[in-house]
């Protein structure tokens, strides 16, 4: 995946003759916001450190713009963050013009190891994302590298205005004291960027072993990597979704299980396109021993014997050919935020195999799985569907009309190969689900005395026209799990050249 700046390809994810890239979203901050106390009788002034300073004008196609020295002016009335005759707030954007990670892209095309990747890295030009990589020689690496306002726990602790933090809980928003400089984000000189926190204080790892990130936390890339004094600003200290339990858990077992302990391009393929249900494994047990003992008198007795046994076949996998998979899923999308639901609670000294279990000894939360399940069963057939359908019949694209089967499940299922309805918030309606968020491309890459050996796959097509043959060919080799080799050598690529060569003249 790549773009051309100028003669030279800028390769976003990929690989070269010696290393490969990836890479994940962060959970890293990419902005604070600041409360400014205002000037009495002047709602454009404020105050820093008692002195007064004056926001600065501009019109855009007859709007006033608003801008202070942290940023420019915001209002967000259902966010609480009104624009008062007292307080505004400003937003301070840590990517503001950021142009640097074209240049360290560019140096990752030209890394002969990781050591190079990690070189890149120190431009602070990642805007966003993770990255993982891997050489020839068999190291690895794992940075969260991103663009993160330097600003470090003590600072949040003392700098969040009184009422602000309680108010924006849950949004994932910071905000800071804008009366105050030395709430500002700190200029280390040792950051490239000031105000952006250095490499060195961002977590780096290589090893010899092996690095993973499903989307979250910086904290658990290995069980065995340790990072210290890093900001809450970069990421939280414990694991956010099932899907990084399940890279932890099924990266281990497929290295036991691969020749000699180690990995192989063929055994990472089986595990990624394997679609296990983390969540199914582990609740699922205690829901069908309780299943034994329905009584007929419940409510709804009928519905739940029928949701019963459809989960009872499902092989707690994701796979077109699973059936009642569909089913699963929304009985736990409704289950899992019960309070209690877990028969062993999430344990800090066992943060990847806790939670687990289902806390069916509970009577309150027993009446509240059935009724979890009941309006599951309900859901599934007034979306048309019977409770034991193959969830290639139930999963399709949302960006074709074409019905192709799709494999994978949700995060929240802690199942490697997202496929996932409105990022998570879609439940099961009529049509089915239709996925727009998830896989788009994925990669194994080997190296041999020649070069990479990559298998890959850009699921959501080679081309946007969709009368083009290429629009869904690719979809169509994941649905049926398999991995095209891609040309790398040039007569390799002159082989598998499909219509004439487009040449750009300046």
């Amino acid at each position: 995946m790549g773009v051309t700046i100028g003669s030279a390809p800028v390769v976003v994810i990929g690989f070269n003759k010696d290393v490969a890239w990836t890479h994940t979203v962060s959970t890293g901050k990419r902005f604070t916001l600041h409360q400014l106390t205002l000037v009495d009788g002047d709602p454009t002034s404020y105050v820093v450190d008692g002195s007064i300073e004056k926001m600065t004008a501009r019109s855009i196609a007859g709007i006033t713009l608003w801008s202070t020295r942290y940023g420019p002016v915001i209002s967000a009335p259902r966010m609480g963050l009104n624009w008062t005759d007292k307080v505004a707030f400003a937003l301070q954007d840590a990517n503001r013009n950021n142009a640097r990670g074209l240049d360290q892209w560019l140096q990752y095309g030209r890394a002969s190891n990781v050591a190079d990747v990690r070189k890149a890295l120190q431009s602070l030009g990642t805007p966003w994302v993770n990255t993982i990589a891997a050489d020839r020689h068999g190291d690895v690496l794992y940075a969260d590298g991103s663009v993160v306002p330097d600003v470090d726990a003590a600072q949040l602790e003392r700098c969040t205005p009184d009422g602000v933090a309680r108010r924006l809980r849950g949004t994932g928003l910071i905000v800071l004291d804008g009366s105050r400089s030395d709430c500002d984000w700190r200029r280390d000189p040792t950051s490239r960027v000031p105000g952006i926190t250095p490499i060195e204080r961002l977590p780096v790892a290589v090893r010899s072993d092996w690095v993973m990130n499903s989307n979250d936390s910086f904290l658990y890339t290995n069980p065995a990597q340790h990072f210290e004094g890093i900001s809450p600003m970069v990421g939280t200290a414990r694991v956010e979704s099932p899907r990084t339990r399940s890279s932890l858990l099924e990266i281990p077992a497929m290295l036991v299980a691969g020749p000699g302990g180690k990995a192989t391009p063929e055994g990472i393929e089986r595990q990624l396109f394997a679609d296990h249900n983390l969540l199914g494994e582990q609740v699922l047990p205690d829901l069908l021993a309780a299943c034994a003992n329905l009584n007929d008198a419940m409510t709804d007795a009928a519905a739940l014997r029928e949701g019963c046994a459809a989960l009872r076949a499902w092989d707690r996998t994701d796979s077109v050919e699973s059936r009642g998979a569909h089913l699963f899923r929304e009985f736990w999308r409704q289950a899992r935020s019960l309070p209690n639901v877990y028969r062993h609670p999430f344990d800090v000294h066992r943060p990847v195999e806790t939670p687990t279990g289902l806390n069916m000894a509970d009577p309150a939360v027993a009446t509240k799985v059935w009724d979890s399940l009941a309006k599951a069963v309900k859901r599934v057939r007034d979306a048309g569907f019977a409770l034991d359908a193959p969830l290639g019949a139930v999963q399709r694209p949302a960006t074709v009309d074409e019905a192709i089967p799709l494999h994978g499940g949700e995060p929240f299922e802690g199942v490697l190969n997202m496929q996932s309805m409105g990022n998570g918030r879609g439940s099961l309606a009529p049509g089915g689900y239709r996925i727009d968020f998830g896989t788009s491309y994925v990669q194994v890459v080997g190296f041999d005395e020649r070069g990479p050996r990559a298998q890959a796959l850009l699921t959501y097509g080679q081309s946007s026209d969709p009368a083009s043959p290429y629009a869904t060919d690719q979809l169509r080799l994941f649905s049926a799990k398999q991995w095209p080799r891609l040309p790398f050598h040039p007569e390799d690529v002159a082989r598998e050249r499909v219509g004439p060569v487009l040449e750009l003249r300046r």
